[in-house]
């Protein structure tokens, strides 16, 4: 059998990654048409900034874009940074701007002149700094068993014309290493994600296994290259939070990808959920679950798996102790309601939901029968994303959507978060 070395293995994805680029992009293209993939995500505050992020080829266009807001005023110029992806050559340009107006559409075209024949102009919305209209996102995870999947479920959330996607983490299925599916996976997202009028849909996204070399490595993002070289994460870490003024707040966790599970994440939890316990809405989103589906040790419930026992243990009471809308969680390849949960029972007063389990364009695995595990209250192997409507009046609705458009599954909520438990370790 012939061995292949890392770095033999490094440089030979390396070399495809630009094969398949030159193949699609070929020389002597205008500047605007060599992009792979133009994406939106946020590093600040997204009622008044948004990070314009595109990946190509060439090392020596600029990392420089135009705008302003849509169709009014003179264009101004923002540039920003450029890196080149290893190991692979893809060329990674960010540039932040800030200082915009909350819920206001801005126009923006990379690099060349906005008035020259030809130009693509793309636009975007920031988000809303009050509450006084419905807001609307999609969540899930496990994004991209084939090209074909991932196209079908990416225009699906575009046809839904959300505010923002919040994405659970395996998207290019590139195991750290194979730049020509994250290349499938940026085009995928560029064409067929996008809202009414062509509108470029930011993204928020937690760090699955399949982004990591060895999945569960706990504490090296050196291991997951595209992931920390592709998205500008607050504070360089793959935990952080997310604030949409104060109706909204998104917590972010690695479920024992790149960081450790208990420890400085854990520790940093605490805090941040302590802070946010004025938001209306609140929702924890990460990869492998507390509460799963499909996997689990011979003879026992998916939630009795060495990672789900930790969060279990190091998160799951401090969503308890402070209250939570709702925790998406991902990794198993099916559909998840879950009965609602205080401290591993069921509770349908005061336990809280959670919804997953990543299968958003993935092959399902089979469920349980209903009935067989005592927390699943719906579980099904389906494709499906997540469309979640946040109301002025501080209700909320829920909706399970499938490849087909069918929504098969709801959740209202009245309540905007369940009661905070103050002592959830004594007896209730």
């Amino acid at each position: 059998m012939k061995i292949i070395s890392p770095l033999h293995r490094r440089f030979r994805c390396g070399l495809m990654t630009v094969l398949l680029a030159l193949i699609a992009f070929p020389l002597g293209l205008r500047a605007e048409t060599e992009v792979i993939g133009t994406y939106l995500t946020w590093s600040d505050d997204p009622t008044t900034t948004m990070t314009i992020n595109w990946v190509n080829i060439y090392p020596h266009t600029p990392a420089t874009v135009r705008y302003r807001v849509k169709g009014e005023g003179e264009w101004q110029t923002q540039s920003g940074s450029h890196h080149t992806l290893t190991p692979s050559v893809l060329q990674v340009r960010q540039v932040s701007l800030d200082g915009l107006q909350p819920d206001t559409a801005y126009e923006f075209v990379i690099g060349e002149d906005p008035t020259a024949s030809g130009t693509s102009v793309e636009w975007f919305r920031t988000m809303p700094r009050e509450l006084e209209r419905p807001v609307r996102f999609v969540t899930g995870g496990d994004m991209m068993h084939t090209r074909e999947m991932v196209d079908v479920m990416n225009e699906r959330a575009g046809i839904l014309d959300p505010d923002f996607a919040l994405l659970g983490g395996d998207f290019a299925y590139a195991d750290g290493l194979y730049g020509t599916r994250w290349i499938d996976w940026l085009e995928s997202w560029t064409s067929k994600a996008r809202g009414k009028g062509g509108r470029l849909i930011p993204m928020v996204l937690a760090i699955g296994n399949h982004e990591v070399r060895g999945h569960y490595n706990g504490n090296i993002p050196h291991d997951a290259p595209y992931f920390y070289g592709l998205f500008k994460l607050p504070d360089g870490r793959s935990f952080h939070a997310h604030d949409f003024g104060n109706y909204l707040s998104l917590i972010i966790l690695d479920s024992g990808h790149t960081e450790k599970i208990v420890g400085p994440q854990s520790e940093w939890l605490a805090k941040a959920v302590a802070a946010r316990d004025e938001q209306t809405f609140l929702f924890p989103i990460y990869h492998y679950p507390a509460y799963g589906t499909t996997k689990g040790p011979p003879g026992k419930l998916p939630s009795e798996a060495g990672q789900s026992i930790q969060i279990q243990n190091a998160w799951i009471p401090c969503f308890e102790r402070h209250g939570v809308t709702a925790v998406f969680e991902n990794d198993h390849h099916t559909y998840k309601r879950t009965h609602r949960i205080l401290r591993n029972q069921r509770d349908d007063e005061r336990g809280l939901l959670f919804l997953g389990d990543g299968a958003w364009g993935v092959h399902t695995r089979p469920v349980p029968a209903p009935g067989e595990v005592w927390y699943l209250a719906h579980a099904e192997a389906r494709r499906h994303l997540f469309h979640v409507t946040l109301r002025p009046d501080g209700s909320a609705q829920i909706d399970a959507i499938d490849a087909r458009g069918e929504v098969f599954d709801q959740v209202s909520l009245d309540r905007p978060r369940t009661a905070p438990v103050q002592d959830p370790a004594a007896d209730l």
